[in-house]
């Protein structure tokens, strides 16, 4: 063959695990819910959004470091703004999951719509967790929620947004197979008036799912 069959084949197989732990990564459906769930030494309950939660959202936003609030989709520590939320899941354009502890919300993934007739195969994952719960593998345990729903809805492209600086958040996507799509430099304000870069990370879910068959269908040698 003129190639050293082995390094070809080294080559090969990193190639194909990359995707393939993507793939092994995403969760095929959610977790029926409600559901109590045991994580890293707490106990907590998983459930849906509910109309009475409003006042609760808002306490766990005012919990949250400005920081944290940076990337949101809206300013979660006001009550007009959980209200749209509210009101958005009513409509069926947004579904979320709370996390709970002690009926505390300690953390959310929301998938979301903008309701634009030409965007309408795209949704936006959305995950946030308390300071107090960090380290605990939260956040990727809603990530994959949050991955599953968009999956059921049929998403067939997904997006996510972050500051540059959130690596965890940045790897837990990336390990399900999100790519950076975009830096939009000086995109977000914060409440001192200091500019941010935004990073938008996405998936095709398509593009993905075909690179998989395609390495699935590669012959070993």
């Amino acid at each position: 063959m003129g190639k050293n069959p082995l390094a070809w084949l080294n080559k090969m197989a990193s190639s194909t695990w990359s995707v393939a732990d993507q793939a092994a990564a995403q969760p095929s459906a959610p977790i029926a819910l409600p559901a109590t769930v045991p994580l890293d030494g707490v106990t907590l309950q998983l459930r849906y959004l509910e109309p009475s939660d409003g006042p609760a959202l808002i306490d766990f936003a005012r919990r949250l470091s400005p920081h944290d609030l940076l990337f949101l989709r809206r300013d979660i520590t006001r009550q007009d703004q959980v209200e749209q939320w509210l009101r958005e899941t009513e409509h069926g354009l947004t579904t979320t999951i709370l996390a709970t502890q002690d009926d505390k919300i300690v953390g959310y993934a929301a998938v979301t719509s903008d309701g634009l007739a030409w965007t309408r195969h795209v949704l936006e994952l959305d995950v946030m967790v308390a300071e107090s719960m960090r380290g605990k593998h939260l956040g990727r345990l809603l990530t994959e929620q949050a991955f599953a729903v968009a999956q059921e809805r049929g998403a067939n492209k997904m997006v996510a947004r972050m500051t540059v600086d959130q690596k965890a958040a940045s790897a837990v996507f990336q390990r399900m197979g999100f790519e950076p799509e975009a830096r939009l430099r000086r995109q977000v304000m914060d409440r001192d008036g200091q500019l941010h870069d935004l990073q938008i990370m996405a998936l095709d879910v398509g593009a993905f799912r075909a690179k998989l068959a395609a390495l699935m269908m590669q012959p070993p040698f």
